[in-house]
């Protein structure tokens, strides 16, 4: 029996009926000498098959629609991570940017060269977002093991456990943690 023969708008119950029709049918050509008790027996014994042969058939239409459920989340995972090794790389550049920065003197921060770098940084930070990449809170944050490595502690004003500052940032790619950001913080 193919499926081409069924109609897609059969029930199982139908289906099942069906088939024992054409067994029946098809038990009458063979021989109509048999006994009636015997074509009965064989009627139910067709009957019980068929439902088996549903029910496995159901089954695996359940186990066939779950493997592409998980097979569609699997890939959506995938392509939402895909380029976190790339952008790992590309990370220091963001540190490397603020410690330019910082070793500028004052005499030249209104500079038109500056002004120009610090474009570049920011449509740099656009870039890195629009990939997921979202930089982790630091400084006046509270200190939270997950997200941040205390690399050392400071006498510093404000309340303990609070982040005084920033040594290297910190990021989290689609609201993943790929680097802590390694901080000072408050005794």
């Amino acid at each position: 029996m193919s499926e081409e023969n069924i109609p897609p708008e059969e029930s199982a119950e139908e289906e099942v009926e069906r088939v024992v029709q054409e067994a029946v049918k098809a038990g009458k050509k063979k021989s109509s000498k048999q006994p009636k008790q015997k074509k009965l027996s064989e009627v139910e014994e067709l009957k019980q098959q068929c439902g088996e042969y549903l029910a496995g058939w159901q089954r695996a239409q359940a186990d066939y629609a779950n493997l592409q459920k998980e097979t569609q989340t699997r890939i959506g995972e995938n392509i939402k991570y895909a380029t976190e090794s790339f952008l790992q790389e590309l990370l220091p550049i963001v540190d490397h940017f603020k410690y330019a920065f910082n070793g500028i003197p004052e005499e030249q921060k209104d500079s038109g060269w500056l002004k120009g770098i610090e474009h570049i940084q920011t449509n740099f930070h656009k870039v890195l977002e629009e990939h997921g990449l979202e930089l982790i809170p630091t400084v006046g944050e509270q200190f939270d093991a997950q997200l941040h490595e205390a690399v050392e502690e400071v006498d510093g004003e404000g309340d303990s456990g609070v982040i005084a500052a920033e040594v290297s940032s910190g990021f989290k790619l689609n609201g993943k943690v790929i680097q802590c950001a390694k901080v000072k913080v408050n005794k």
